[in-house]
């Protein structure tokens, strides 16, 4: 599936799954996964709410492989990351993957956390693709705000989500 159609829909889901004005209190973001290892994947992660309490949406996008990937979210930075992971997540397979996690997003943004796409399963000790989970987008809006700023902020974020979607999908190219 084409990456900016893959995040565009992320982002429009994500939207809809927190979209109520009454109580929209959550926080989606969308990371940057930098190359590791002079390994040419990049791309990028977005995470939000899932409608299910105590539940995060996980898609990330990155340069394809020909093997599959694992993932996970690890404590700590890309720069100094716990090696044991925190939370797993399906596979990278073809450059995208999609994972329900049983976390939330305040747990995620309370202390450094990072997500980490790994080589292969043989190969899990070579890192490819890391990015720090970071609110770094402009979050949602609390309950009884003004609906012209939700309404802005939901179409800032779709546009950045599918300008890095289109991006990535030219590098491919």
């Amino acid at each position: 599936m084409n990456k900016a159609i893959l995040f565009g829909m992320l982002a429009l889901a994500l939207l809809g799954l927190t979209g109520s004005g009454v109580a929209a209190q959550a926080t989606d973001i969308t990371i940057t996964l930098m190359e590791q290892n002079g390994s040419g994947q990049t791309g990028a992660a977005a995470l939000g709410d899932s409608p299910t309490a105590g539940q995060v949406i996980v898609a990330i996008a990155i340069s394809p492989s020909d093997v599959p990937q694992p993932a996970h979210i690890h404590k700590g930075t890309c720069a100094n990351l716990d090696p044991k992971p925190a939370y797993p997540l399906t596979n990278v397979v073809n450059g995208e993957s999609v994972t329900t996690v049983n976390t939330t997003m305040a747990e995620l943004l309370s202390s450094p956390y990072a997500i980490n796409v790994h080589k292969s399963g043989p190969e899990a000790s070579i890192y490819v693709s890391c990015g720090d989970i970071v609110a770094n987008v402009v979050g949602m809006p609390r309950s009884g705000s003004n609906q012209t700023v939700f309404l802005a902020a939901l179409g800032l974020l779709a546009v950045s989500v599918t300008l890095i979607g289109m991006r990535l999908a030219q590098r491919k190219a």
